[in-house]
Protein backbone atom coordinates (compact mmCIF):
# COMPACT_ATOMS: atom_id res chain seq x y z
CA UNK A 1 0.00 0.00 0.00
CA UNK A 2 1.29 3.43 -0.95
CA UNK A 3 0.51 6.37 1.34
CA UNK A 4 -0.72 9.63 -0.16
CA UNK A 5 -1.55 13.13 1.01
CA UNK A 6 -4.17 15.05 -0.94
CA UNK A 7 -4.56 18.81 -0.57
CA UNK A 8 -7.90 20.26 -1.66
CA UNK A 9 -8.88 23.95 -2.04
CA UNK A 10 -12.64 24.54 -1.97
CA UNK A 11 -13.96 27.98 -2.90
CA UNK A 12 -15.89 30.14 -0.44
CA UNK A 13 -19.22 30.03 -2.30
CA UNK A 14 -19.47 26.23 -1.95
CA UNK A 15 -21.90 25.28 0.87
CA UNK A 16 -20.59 23.52 3.97
CA UNK A 17 -23.09 20.66 3.57
CA UNK A 18 -21.81 20.01 0.04
CA UNK A 19 -18.22 20.06 1.32
CA UNK A 20 -19.13 17.42 3.89
CA UNK A 21 -20.67 15.27 1.15
CA UNK A 22 -17.57 15.72 -1.01
CA UNK A 23 -15.33 14.47 1.81
CA UNK A 24 -17.64 11.49 2.37
CA UNK A 25 -17.61 10.70 -1.35
CA UNK A 26 -13.82 10.86 -1.43
CA UNK A 27 -13.63 8.57 1.61
CA UNK A 28 -16.04 6.13 -0.05
CA UNK A 29 -13.93 6.06 -3.23
CA UNK A 30 -10.80 5.29 -1.21
CA UNK A 31 -12.39 2.52 0.88
CA UNK A 32 -14.10 0.86 -2.11
CA UNK A 33 -10.69 0.55 -3.85
CA UNK A 34 -9.27 -1.37 -0.83
CA UNK A 35 -7.63 1.72 0.61
CA UNK A 36 -7.69 3.26 4.05
CA UNK A 37 -8.40 6.86 5.02
CA UNK A 38 -6.32 7.87 8.02
CA UNK A 39 -7.01 11.53 8.60
CA UNK A 40 -8.93 14.51 7.23
CA UNK A 41 -7.59 17.86 8.40
CA UNK A 42 -9.46 21.12 7.99
CA UNK A 43 -6.65 23.62 7.46
CA UNK A 44 -9.01 26.59 7.48
CA UNK A 45 -9.67 29.61 5.30
CA UNK A 46 -6.70 30.96 3.38
CA UNK A 47 -6.20 33.66 0.77
CA UNK A 48 -4.57 32.64 -2.50
CA UNK A 49 -1.45 34.37 -3.79
CA UNK A 50 -3.23 35.37 -6.99
CA UNK A 51 -6.82 35.25 -8.18
CA UNK A 52 -8.07 32.01 -9.71
CA UNK A 53 -10.74 32.09 -12.42
CA UNK A 54 -13.22 29.22 -12.48
CA UNK A 55 -16.03 29.01 -15.05
CA UNK A 56 -19.45 29.55 -13.54
CA UNK A 57 -17.99 30.86 -10.27
CA UNK A 58 -15.85 33.83 -11.26
CA UNK A 59 -12.63 35.04 -9.69
CA UNK A 60 -11.66 33.37 -6.43
CA UNK A 61 -9.36 35.04 -3.92
CA UNK A 62 -9.77 32.72 -0.92
CA UNK A 63 -10.92 29.23 -0.06
CA UNK A 64 -10.89 26.47 2.51
CA UNK A 65 -8.00 23.99 2.48
CA UNK A 66 -8.32 20.34 3.46
CA UNK A 67 -5.66 17.67 3.81
CA UNK A 68 -6.49 13.98 3.40
CA UNK A 69 -3.94 11.36 4.41
CA UNK A 70 -4.75 7.94 3.05
CA UNK A 71 -3.28 4.74 1.69
CA UNK A 72 -4.19 2.74 -1.38
CA UNK A 73 -3.19 1.57 -4.80
CA UNK A 74 -2.70 3.46 -8.06
CA UNK A 75 -6.33 2.86 -9.09
CA UNK A 76 -7.53 4.54 -5.90
CA UNK A 77 -5.28 7.54 -6.57
CA UNK A 78 -6.68 7.93 -10.07
CA UNK A 79 -10.28 7.65 -8.83
CA UNK A 80 -9.71 10.21 -6.05
CA UNK A 81 -8.21 12.69 -8.49
CA UNK A 82 -11.12 12.20 -10.93
CA UNK A 83 -13.66 12.65 -8.13
CA UNK A 84 -12.08 15.93 -7.07
CA UNK A 85 -11.46 17.29 -10.58
CA UNK A 86 -15.08 16.84 -11.64
CA UNK A 87 -16.53 18.62 -8.59
CA UNK A 88 -17.64 22.24 -9.04
CA UNK A 89 -16.52 23.27 -5.55
CA UNK A 90 -12.91 22.16 -5.88
CA UNK A 91 -10.64 24.90 -7.19
CA UNK A 92 -7.28 23.14 -6.79
CA UNK A 93 -6.23 19.66 -5.71
CA UNK A 94 -2.86 17.97 -5.41
CA UNK A 95 -2.12 14.34 -4.52
CA UNK A 96 1.46 13.47 -3.57
CA UNK A 97 2.95 10.18 -2.35
CA UNK A 98 4.43 10.21 1.14
CA UNK A 99 7.91 8.73 1.44
CA UNK A 100 8.00 8.44 5.24
CA UNK A 101 5.81 9.14 8.24
CA UNK A 102 7.87 12.22 9.09
CA UNK A 103 6.67 13.87 5.86
CA UNK A 104 3.02 14.06 7.01
CA UNK A 105 1.53 17.52 7.40
CA UNK A 106 1.58 18.66 11.02
CA UNK A 107 -0.17 21.70 12.39
CA UNK A 108 1.77 24.32 14.25
CA UNK A 109 0.94 24.30 17.93
CA UNK A 110 1.03 28.09 18.06
CA UNK A 111 1.76 31.00 15.75
CA UNK A 112 4.23 32.55 18.14
CA UNK A 113 7.39 30.70 19.21
CA UNK A 114 7.38 29.34 22.71
CA UNK A 115 9.43 31.34 25.17
CA UNK A 116 11.24 29.44 27.87
CA UNK A 117 10.81 30.87 31.36
CA UNK A 118 13.58 33.26 32.41
CA UNK A 119 13.67 32.03 36.00
CA UNK A 120 13.71 28.50 37.34
CA UNK A 121 10.52 27.20 38.95
CA UNK A 122 9.93 28.23 42.52
CA UNK A 123 10.98 25.27 44.64
CA UNK A 124 11.17 26.91 48.06
CA UNK A 125 7.39 26.96 48.42
CA UNK A 126 5.96 23.90 50.09
CA UNK A 127 2.28 23.05 50.01
CA UNK A 128 0.33 23.68 53.19
CA UNK A 129 -0.83 20.53 55.01
CA UNK A 130 -4.55 19.96 55.12
CA UNK A 131 -5.89 21.01 58.52
CA UNK A 132 -8.95 19.18 59.69
CA UNK A 133 -11.11 20.71 62.36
Amino acid sequence: MVFYETFVLIHGKFPASETKLLMRETARVIVERDGALFRILDLGWRHTASSIHKKGIGHIFYGRWYSLIWGGGPKAKKEVEETLVHNTGVVRQLTVPIKSQKKFYTNRSTYYPLIKPMTPPLTHHVPMPDVKS
